[in-house]
């Protein structure tokens, strides 16, 4: 008889199912909401500010790190970001974002 395939984690209870906003006094407005879907997750991504929600793709669980990105369409950022849980109610988020400048071209001397 075939040994039975690794079984997939199961993401019901899992501690980063829930709404996470900044704890910081001058911290970022946007709220995400992370939800399970049978093994894998789904995150909605809001800025509270404005109520605008972002488009949300590339959705990762690697087993320790729940990765993502974002785009805005007010302001065009793509944001990728990265959630790992560190205590029941606490995450690590990281993120990286594009910025766009306009620059001139130095005249020269």
């Amino acid at each position: 008889m075939p040994k039975p395939r690794h079984k997939k984690e199961s993401t019901k209870k899992h501690p980063l199912v829930g709404s996470w906003v900044s704890g910081t006094e001058y911290g970022s407005e946007i709220e995400y909401i992370v939800t399970s879907h049978g093994t894998s997750f789904r995150v909605r991504a809001i800025d509270r500010y404005d109520e605008e929600v972002a488009d949300v793709f590339e959705v990762k669980w690697d087993g320790d790190v729940l990765s993502f990105a974002t785009h805005w369409n007010s302001t065009g950022r793509f944001l990728r970001a990265r959630l790992q849980a560190v205590a029941k109610n606490e995450v690590s988020y990281t993120y990286t974002y594009t910025e766009n400048e306009t620059w001139h071209r130095k005249s020269a001397s």
